[in-house]
């Protein structure tokens, strides 16, 4: 009986010391996008593209110059081309007024965008990664151009880098802004 409680405590005292570990769930910081009532031109933006490795719930961390690694317990909330695509209306909005941001077109003289990332991660070396490259279509004039920032980490954890991702993420849509 007694080699019972024994077991039966340090059972229990095993069982509450160690809890399993929780997933951690992140979003971009979000921006509110500015409607004003002097657009005066159109665009198309085509939902933002993500390479097939981003196009995942994790965080990517890229440990090596060839190793990429989706982290188990630190996720986004919501798919990252969800985010990057609702956040790019919200910052061209605000930087462009000019232009009414649309889903769909109306007429052949609106231009259209189309955004791919092919870079949106976590770098072992401190730093955020992000690239992508857009496609402006006006009439029959193709604009290309591609954008690379390394931002680094201002301290540890993964909200930091979120963070860090989401300030990136703006520099670009500032890039892009100029380009249109």
């Amino acid at each position: 009986m007694i080699r019972f409680s024994v077991y039966a405590t340090v059972l229990l005292l095993t069982a509450c010391s160690s809890s399993a570990p929780t997933i951690q769930y992140y979003l971009l910081p979000e921006v509110l996008p500015a409607f004003t009532a002097e657009a005066q031109k159109r665009l198309v933006l085509e939902p933002v593209q993500v390479a097939s490795f981003l196009n995942t719930n994790a965080l990517i961390y890229q440990q090596s110059e060839v190793e990429l690694n989706p982290t188990r317990l630190h996720q986004w909330a919501e798919p990252l081309d969800q985010q990057l695509t609702r956040s790019l209306v919200a910052q061209l909005s605000k930087l462009r007024p000019e232009y009414q941001i649309a889903s769909e077109a109306s007429s052949a003289s609106d231009l259209r965008l189309t955004v791919q990332v092919s870079q949106f991660q976590i770098s072992s070396t401190g730093q955020v990664l992000i690239s992508a490259r857009m496609h402006l279509l006006n009439g029959a004039e193709l604009k290309q151009q591609s954008f690379s920032l390394s931002l680094p980490l201002p301290d540890d954890g993964y909200a930091v880098a979120v963070q860090t991702l989401g300030q990136g993420w703006h520099q670009l849509a500032q890039q892009i802004s100029e380009n249109l």
